[in-house]
């Protein structure tokens, strides 16, 4: 009776893992124009960082996708042609098409290489719901560019309105994958259904969420360290005891860091009268690269170097894995915050710095 019971709950046990798949069928159309010969299907996995892709031919001006997912996965489908195509700078959405791997969805592309949608289930009709909010943004910009503070608030209150959708834990992601920047992870972490919050993705980054508010909490000390500056000086951290310190980790090659740093200047230029300095860290290996984008970037503050790349000595005693990252350090030699960019860079240092 034992053994019948365990071999009935294996049963249930595969038949629910089975039932939990997503099928989809993604099925596309293209004009006589575009010369595409395949089309490549890709999304990310559940966990790591390797997509997962497929290839269809095309056949008559069609191609097809079948296939299942533990969950509906954010897929980008791209028109492979015969001939290499000169790539549109103004507008890199051409022969792309961006869906949810859910039910059944037709894309059409017109001549352009615009992907038009149709049918999908859920996920899909979330992701649309998304794409009009966002594009709903731009309108009010007349003609404005969009700025990262906008789609913010666009994810943002998405995320609050929709907290039970794999849509919402995707774009929650986006803000993931550098430094972790709790004030705005966790109003949309808190908001997400325990369903989601139960994600493989979600969990994996949720630890990085407790120890990222632990650092504003005020109780961990800065560790000091020494490190040369671009002129062969030696800096001790500690001699800045008594202020506030911004402690800054980039790369010349990394791009997030280079389009922060007018954000930074921009604070910097704002509190250095308030008892208020930077002391930047570079992971870069080539010195005149360095310096050289120090120089492009027009950065005044102090700026340190090993050349050991990301074995950088600062780099791993705060255990910085990526780039940009940065630790508010107060007058006591305490940690008062970390990863913080862009307008929550300002506002906390307005708290602090009355």
């Amino acid at each position: 009776m034992k053994k019948i019971a365990i071999v009935m709950l294996g049963i249930i046990l595969k038949t629910s893992s089975l039932s939990a798949q997503s099928s989809y069928t993604i099925k596309g159309s293209i004009p006589s124009n575009i010369k595409a010969v395949k089309a490549v299907l890709s999304y990310p996995p559940d966990e790591g960082f390797e997509y997962i892709s497929d290839t269809a031919k095309v056949v008559n001006g069609e191609f097809e996708f079948r296939g299942k997912v533990r969950r509906p996965q954010l897929a980008e489908v791209n028109l492979i042609q015969s001939k290499p195509v000169k790539e549109d700078a103004a507008n890199n959405m051409k022969n792309v098409a961006l869906v949810y791997s859910d039910g059944d969805i037709r894309i059409t592309f017109d001549k352009d290489g615009m992907a038009a949608y149709q049918g999908g289930n859920i996920e899909q009709k979330y992701w649309e719901k998304y794409q009009k909010k966002l594009l709903d943004e731009q309108k009010k910009l007349g003609g404005k560019q969009i700025e990262m503070s906008n789609i913010l608030q666009v994810i943002n209150d998405f995320v609050l309105d929709n907290p039970d959708c794999y849509v919402s834990v995707d774009l929650i992601d986006i803000f993931v994958q550098g430094a972790m920047q709790p004030r705005l992870v966790k109003p949309m972490y808190d908001a997400l259904s325990s369903r989601m919050k139960n994600e493989p993705k979600v969990i994996a980054w949720k630890k990085r969420l407790d120890d990222a508010l632990v650092f504003q909490s005020g109780t961990i000390k800065a560790q000091d360290f020494t490190m040369n500056d671009a002129n062969g000086n030696p800096v001790t951290l500690s001699k800045y005891k008594g202020q506030y310190v911004l402690l800054d980790f980039w790369a010349s090659w990394c791009v997030p860091c280079r389009a922060e740093n007018p954000n930074v200047l921009a604070a910097y230029n704002k509190f250095k009268g308030k008892n208020f300095t930077i002391l930047a860290v570079s992971l870069d290996e080539k010195k005149a690269d360095w310096l050289k984008a120090i120089k492009e970037d027009k950065l005044p503050w102090l700026q340190l170097c090993d050349l050991k790349g990301g074995e950088n000595a600062a780099a791993v005693l705060y255990k910085v894995s990526m780039v940009p990252d940065n630790f508010l350090i107060d007058p006591n030699g305490n940690i008062v915050d970390r990863g913080l960019r862009g307008e929550e860079l300002e506002k906390r240092l307005s708290e602090l710095l009355k």
